[in-house]
């Protein structure tokens, strides 16, 4: 009888430490699957702006430089990093709701490329994706010459994403480089340091020239000389 009841009580022990535990992996789901919602207050000053602004482009920038480098394991994990500023609310406070709209049709569709694998296709539009959240920034009053710098950052994703296809759009890379040194020429009368603006105009009169006689090799070193360039030009506005 005795023996019966050490049974019971070890069973009844167990079943309540199962319990425990599975309750507590609910809980682990619940927290994983928890996203905290971001509040943008418009009164933000320049540093805070910055900021906000370097959230909502980094998923869009990192997501194209993995599939640049034809990472899928890392494109995965970056579309949760995408999502994840989709579902805090921080795209929905920085970007209009009309364009918000595209934008996250195109965060859906980048799901599927991502799924197959299209690594072309995913820098392609997660470089959009990029630039248009830039143009569209319900902030950028307060940021006007770093919108530009990111305008020139896309420059350099852009071309890259287009070499990277097997028929590059020589059209295309032609337009990118076109407003490219139009967002150029609205910030280069503000920096002081010459060299910096020397090594910027001597970079279109490469991309141009490579552009004409299709060079492919030199626009993608031109290209991502661009992206250096810009890290360093930025700080200027920072």
């Amino acid at each position: 009888m005795k023996h019966k009841s050490l049974i019971l009580k070890s069973l009844l022990v167990l079943s309540l430490a199962t319990t425990s535990i599975l309750a507590s992996e609910e809980n682990d789901s619940a927290d994983d699957a928890y996203v905290a919602k971001i509040t943008i207050t418009p009164s933000m000053n320049k540093k805070e702006t910055l900021a906000v602004l370097d959230k909502v482009l980094s998923p869009f920038e990192d997501m194209t430089e993995y599939a640049l480098n034809k990472d899928l394991e890392s494109m995965k994990k970056g579309y949760k990093n995408i999502e994840k500023i989709e579902d805090n609310s921080l795209l929905k406070q920085t970007i209009p709701a009309d364009k918000l709209k595209q934008l996250s049709a195109n965060i859906e569709r980048l799901e599927t490329l991502i799924d197959n694998a299209q690594y072309s296709k995913v820098a392609l539009l997660s470089s959009k994706m990029f630039n248009d959240s830039v143009t569209n920034f319900k902030y950028s009053l307060k940021i006007k010459e770093q919108l530009h710098i990111e305008h020139l950052d896309y420059m350099g994703f852009q071309i890259l994403a287009l070499l990277s296809t097997k028929n590059p759009n020589f059209t295309q890379i032609s337009y990118a480089i076109s407003h490219a040194k139009y967002n150029w020429n609205a910030i280069k009368e503000k920096i002081e340091d010459e060299n910096k603006v020397e090594a910027f105009d001597l970079l279109f009169q490469g991309l141009n020239h490579s552009l004409q006689i299709k060079d492919k090799k030199m626009l993608k070193i031109l290209a991502q000389m661009d992206l250096a360039l810009v890290d360093v030009v930025e700080v200027i506005f920072g």
